[in-house]
């Protein structure tokens, strides 16, 4: 059997199983018949495929490599070249927004919606966080104790699973900043904001496995017909249009939302029609605002876990939990330092600043040239263990940002740059880099301060790479321990 033949099998394989794997069909079909242990063989199967590596066992959905761009005139042009280098239609292609988001139109340029995301979220929003800091530390500390609650008891303290538990803390004190106190205590709501992240990664996955025609049906599988995505688009259409005025939230805490303020923001304005429009572009930012904070503090949980050094570090550092306040959480340098050094030695997709060339285009010092459809990019990864700016890039320095001779001392976790790309660049990068790194923040000082962690298991594989993406397993679990202080 030739290479290629070989290839064409495991595509096909993978794309069965992966659905089979997210449906657990294998255990629905054969549980409790002769062919039980087939089932069970299915389903081991599925781990093979999430350690999938650089199109080893499959097709992966480009086969064209991306066009990398890598000095600083060439990052900035890549970024604001976005008529023609579209950062929309680029992750339309890889997570199927017609699908996923409602029939998302990927090729729309607008300075109309660019102009809204970032007075929301940059100027509005940032200057309403420390407002809102109190509800969200409180709706922190509700979840943790929500998710300690449902741990097992082991003799070490409790066991949780580090995937879970971050991401269901992270979403509820998003949905804080996003929707309201009440609403992020409403479980059906909530729990379609938890689903639906994740059912897009499913998607994306299963999207490039499988053939373009057979997408509508594997979304509607994945997602039980887009079940959760329906419900937070009828919520907020609701409170987004008709139902504003009777919206049953703490007056006080309603106008800090971003739901609120996108409303407000978008009153007398042509392009925005209606509130299911604007209901659909914020679920657009739900996206990207709730899987990669949660994604980056997988990670962080993870080194934490078998750096007690670091641990007692942070404790000296934060001090007393009961007068941290926003302020204080923004002024702690070696907690800024130590996310910071974890998301470069982990990013979670080793390319950044993606876009897709609508038409050819050509770079203004003549290369490269990117013909349409091609994806152009740069490698997060290089940049950033580039030696010269990275002495000993390999190694893990908690301190790196603080007190080291490296050229990048003293820059903050969300300050953008070529060096350190993961926000993206220029005018497009991330504006919601400040709600992420508080609330990250956040979730640690309180983990931190109340418990001793430790894995599980430290013999276990935790990370899997699959294309350029690094993923946390699911299955990893981390030991809390109560601190007898606290």
């Amino acid at each position: 059997m030739d290479a290629e033949t070989l290839y064409t099998l495991a595509f096909w394989t993978a794309s069965v199983l992966y659905v089979v794997n997210s449906l657990g069909i294998d255990s629905y079909v054969f549980n409790g018949s002769p062919y039980a242990k087939f089932g069970k063989f299915l389903s081991s199967v599925g781990i093979v495929i999430n350690d999938f590596k650089s199109a080893r066992y499959y097709k992966p959905w480009n086969t064209t490599k991306p066009i990398i761009v890598s000095t600083k005139k060439q990052i900035s042009e890549l970024s604001e070249a976005y008529t023609v280098l579209s950062q929309r239609a680029v992750y339309a292609d890889m997570f199927g927004f017609k699908h996923t988001l409602n029939n998302f139109n990927h090729n729309e340029v607008t300075l109309q919606k660019s102009r809204l995301f970032g007075r929301l979220i940059q100027v509005n929003g940032v200057s309403n966080l420390p407002k809102i800091y109190p509800y969200l530390a409180n709706r922190v500390d509700e979840s943790i104790a929500e998710m300690v609650n449902l741990g097992k008891v082991d003799e070490r303290g409790i066991s949780l699973p580090v995937a879970q538990t971050v991401r269901t803390i992270a979403s509820r004190a998003m949905c804080v900043l996003f929707f309201g106190e009440k609403l992020s205590h409403d479980q059906v709501f909530a729990d379609a904001l938890l689903r639906h992240p994740k059912e897009m990664v499913s998607c994306m996955a299963a999207f490039q496995v499988t053939p373009s025609f057979l997408s509508p049906i594997i979304h509607s599988i994945l997602t039980k017909r887009g079940e959760a995505q329906d419900i937070i688009l009828k919520r907020l259409a609701d409170i987004m249009g008709s139902g504003r005025g009777t919206w049953d939230e703490e007056p006080r805490m309603k106008e800090l939302t971003l739901a609120w303020n996108m409303v407000a923001l978008t009153e007398g304005s042509e392009y925005w029609q209606g509130p299911d429009h604007l209901a659909q572009s914020l679920l657009g930012i739900w996206f990207a605002a709730a899987h990669q904070p949660w994604m980056n503090l997988d990670f962080i949980m993870l080194q934490l876990s078998v750096r007690p050094d670091i641990q007692d570090a942070l404790r000296e550092e934060i001090g007393d939990q009961e007068s941290l306040n926003y302020e204080r959480l923004q002024s702690l340098p070696l907690l800024d330092s130590f996310i910071k050094e974890t998301v470069r030695l982990h990013p979670l997709d080793t390319m950044a600043v993606r876009r897709k060339a609508l038409k050819d285009y050509t770079f203004s010092g003549g290369t490269p040239f990117c013909p349409s459809g091609s994806t152009v990019c740069v490698s997060s990864y290089d940049m950033m263990h580039n030696e010269k700016d990275y002495p000993r890039p390999n190694d893990f320095q908690p301190r790196r940002f603080v007190d080291t001779d490296s050229p990048v001392r003293g820059t903050k976790f969300t300050e953008v740059s070529e060096k350190f790309p993961v926000w993206g660049f220029g005018s497009l990068a991330c504006p919601g880099r400040f709600h992420a790194s508080i609330v990250l923040k956040l979730i640690i000082s309180h983990f931190v301060m109340r418990y001793d962690l430790s894995l599980e298991n430290e013999k276990e594989r935790t990370l899997w790479s699959w294309e350029t993406f690094t993923m946390p397993y699911e299955s990893t679990r981390f030991i809390l321990k109560e601190r007898s202080s606290c």
